[in-house]
């Protein structure tokens, strides 16, 4: 009786042991996640910034890459990317080179929104500085 008493016990701890590890290693509920930047999904929500602050700013902007992509699941989906962009203002002779961070809002009914586009340094350029 003893002995079943104790491999219950020993049993009982390896599950809350292999629970905890399990839990510690997932990513966190909610937080984002590194998603292939050659994924359709990351192209398509990349491609609508571009054009939706192009459109904002009335100014020309031209997707050259995207230099990171990273997926959060809410009521729809996240998309927080780095892109490397080219920018023209009013005058075809100015264009500049940059990088962005932008988050891109897909709904569930596949309706993007343009949440936030911020000139920074990212992606692998930013490493080489």
């Amino acid at each position: 009786m003893k002995f079943a008493r104790t491999s219950t016990v020993a049993a009982a701890f390896a599950v809350i042991f292999a629970f905890a590890v399990t839990t510690a290693s997932a990513q966190k509920v909610g937080g984002y996640k590194p998603i292939d930047r050659s994924n359709a999904a990351v192209q398509s929500a990349a491609v609508f910034a571009v054009g939706a602050q192009g459109a904002k700013d009335g100014s020309t902007i031209e997707l050259n890459a995207v230099l990171e992509a990273e997926s959060q699941v809410v009521a729809g989906t996240n998309y927080r990317m780095c892109l490397k962009v080219t920018a023209s203002g009013e005058e075809e002779d100015e264009a500049d080179i940059i990088t962005v961070r932008v988050v891109v809002y897909r709904n569930l009914k596949g309706i993007y929104s343009l949440t936030s586009w911020k000139v920074e340094e990212c992606g692998a350029d930013a490493d080489d500085n």
